[in-house]
């Protein structure tokens, strides 16, 4: 080892000794000043422990004297409430006697501390006179809130009106029937009753329930605004419901009304029909009818109907105040009390309307139906806006009504379906009715009118058909409805076809018969084309045929029936010796003279003759009366221009115009006066 590193090694050494050295001399300190704080630390706690023993006896004496002034005061407080319990009588005489209207919630504050007072006399001096007139003041009290929650409801409820009658779609929206600060007063007296009821009837008034006679109350205001209310929106809807001793339908119907000849179409009725179309709307009930009754019913369904809504609105107003307003055990009796008296009677008022619309009906009047179908629609939307709703138990009285005035209108309509068939196929027989001019008969525009009608109220009457009522918000398949539409209306359309058939027979001029056959048919077949029954029959494939073809077919074959009439003139028209022509110098023998003024006599007597009998028979739609006259003229015109241009100039005659008469034009001028009557 050198001597430099020896040097390194002696300095470093040193430098280590002298860092030991300062923290021997730390470390001395450290142990000096912990010595030093224990002691001091033990003096501390010494010095606490003989504070302690100073301290503790002045604050335990502290302690006792707190108590006791707290003893004393608490004992001074229960000492003037006990001496305001023998004065609350005469402090509280006047305000508990007063009517309530000043401030409610004071004076059940009032009610609560003389319950208070009653209930620390009971329980420490029952036999004290103070207990008797507290008694007395508090049934005062009591009978003053029962006064006052029917006063508010007399006065303070709202006046609803028919702009408050608002619905959206299937939803019946809740009317408010109190003022808010009304319903506040009475909900406060409400639930203070209830809340006290039980001590009240176990303590000191056991014979006395005001429970009951709070329910009692608005039972009896209710059912009384509730009848009031429903007048007021009859008589708005023009309608005698409610009205004493006035019944619904304001009279009875008279059969000699329903039976006259304003209850089917006129030959002007269908005229005006063929020219405008024939699509029905679920309001167009007046378009087979002008019976003043029928107007009626119908106006009266709608009228009822509105009245329905009204009256579910102001049930459904009704279910939800009394939640806020009685006791819930109570809830639903009281409801029952409210709704089923006025529930009952809208029940026979619809029975009513359901009968006169029988009566009609049962005349022949089918028309009379579609309010029944429109009331019946309007009342199963009531059922399931109400059903909609979890408290609302709809099947159970007092709803049940409804229920039975739904099932009442479905049998009604159902069997009315069923009779308006069998009326369609045993019509047969009744073949005086029908018209001499061959025209649309009444039967088939009254049927086309109604189907049309039907098809309007679709989803409903396919319902019916089917037999199943509206349960809730559940709908039968549109597949199903449609099918059963299709079914029933397709029955109808052969019905009437075979009841045509048989009328058609009544008329001893074939041609006039045809005539009929194709009026009937194409006024058929305008209003399948024009409304949507046409489509869904073929949607539905009823008879596997194109129903417009086939219509179509029926007219082409009676039109040759028709055509009939003009064969004598085809006839003597056609030269049997077509190959000869005579020139203006030929000299004709007598019998070929003979023939030809034959052929123009029987053509101006055959012409003449038709013109005054077809002159007479109809064909309302212009159309097809162009196309039946262009039909003639195309036969007819052509041949006689051909025989006049053969034989004009031939001396078949020493006078040819006595026997050509008519001109070509004149003909055609003829044959377009056919079916024309006011020539």
């Amino acid at each position: 080892m050198t001597t430099g590193e020896v040097a390194m090694i002696e300095a470093q050494l040193k430098e280590d000794r002298a860092k030991l050295e300062i923290l021997q001399n730390m470390l001395k300190k450290s142990s000096s000043l912990t010595e030093n704080m224990k002691e001091r630390l033990t003096q501390f706690d010494d010095r606490l422990v003989r504070l302690k023993g100073q301290i503790m006896p002045v604050y335990d004496e502290m302690q006792v004297k707190i108590r006791a002034q707290s003893n004393g005061e608490l004992a001074i407080k229960e000492l003037d409430k006990v001496a305001r319990y023998y004065c609350l009588r005469e402090e509280l005489d006047r305000t508990i006697s007063n009517d309530v209207s000043s401030s409610v919630p004071e004076y059940i504050k009032n009610m609560k501390e003389l319950s208070r007072a009653i209930k620390f006399f009971l329980d420490n001096n029952p036999n004290s006179n103070e207990v008797k007139k507290l008694k007395e003041l508090f049934h005062t009290g009591l009978g003053n809130m029962c006064k006052e929650f029917e006063d508010v409801l007399k006065k303070k409820s709202r006046n609803v009106g028919i702009k408050d009658m608002t619905s959206e779609g299937d939803e019946l929206p809740v009317i408010p029937l109190l003022i808010p600060e009304a319903k506040q007063s009475l909900s406060l007296i409400s639930k203070w009753v209830a809340e006290n009821h039980v001590f009240v009837k176990n303590n000191y008034l056991p014979g006395v329930d005001f429970v009951k006679i709070i329910c009692t109350n608005y039972v009896t205001v209710q059912k009384k605004y509730l009848r009031e209310k429903l007048e007021m929106l009859a008589n708005a809807e023009q309608l005698a419901i409610f009205a004493n001793a006035t019944p619904i339908m304001g009279r009875k119907v008279r059969n000699a009304e329903i039976t006259r000849k304003g209850s089917k179409l006129s030959r002007e009725n269908v005229r005006r029909q063929s020219k405008r179309g024939h699509k029905r709307t679920p309001s167009d009930h007046t378009s087979i009818q002008t019976i003043k009754e029928d107007i009626n019913v119908e106006q009266t369904a709608k009228s009822f109907a509105k009245v329905g809504t009204y009256f579910a609105q102001l049930i459904k107003s009704e279910y939800y105040q009394i939640q806020d307003l009685i006791t819930p055990s109570l809830c639903e009796k009281v409801f029952v009390d409210i709704v089923e008296p006025a529930m009952t009677h809208f029940e026979g008022e619809g029975m009513q309307l359901v009968k006169a619309a029988k009566e009609q009906i049962l005349n022949n009047n089918w028309v009379a139906v579609f309010p029944l179908i429109m009331l019946y629609q309007n009342l199963n939307k009531i059922k399931c806006s109400l059903i909609s709703e979890d408290q609302l138990d709809f099947e159970a009285a007092p709803l049940a009504p409804i229920s039975n005035l739904i099932s009442v209108i479905t049998t009604c309509v159902k069997e009315t379906l069923d009779q308006f068939k069998c009326f369609v196929e045993d019509d047969a027989v009744k073949t005086s009715n029908v018209a001499s001019d061959g025209t649309v008969h009444q039967l088939t525009s009254n049927v086309m009118s109604i189907c049309g009608q039907l098809l309007a109220y679709e989803e409903t009457v396919g319902t019916l058909l089917k037999g199943v009522q509206h349960q809730g918000t559940r709908k039968l398949p549109q597949s199903n409805i449609h099918r059963q539409m299709a079914t029933y209306i397709n029955g109808i359309l052969k019905a009437l076809e075979k009841n045509l058939e048989s009328k058609s027979k009544v008329y001893d001029n074939k041609c006039l018969s045809a005539l009929f056959l194709m009026n009937n048919y194409n006024y058929i077949r305008n209003n399948l084309k024009e409304s949507e029954i046409l489509t869904l029959l073929q949607d539905n494939h009823h008879d596997g045929v194109d129903l417009d073809a086939r219509y179509i077919d029926w007219i082409h074959k009676q039109m040759e029936v028709y055509r009939l009439w003009y064969q004598p003139m085809v006839d003597v028209m056609a030269d049997s010796n077509t190959g000869t022509v005579f020139r203006e110098s030929d000299k004709l023998k007598d019998s070929q003279k003979d023939a030809i003024k034959t052929k123009f006599k029987v053509f101006n007597t055959t012409l003449e003759e038709q013109l005054r009998i077809q002159q007479k028979w109809a064909i309302p739609d212009p159309q097809f009366r162009e196309w039946v006259r262009e039909g003639n003229i195309e036969a007819i015109i052509f041949r006689y221009e051909d025989m006049c241009k053969r034989y004009e100039k031939v001396n078949f005659s020493s006078n040819n115009k006595k026997y050509i008469i008519y001109s070509t034009e004149d003909v055609e001028k003829t044959l377009t006066m056919f079916f024309d009557q006011k020539f």
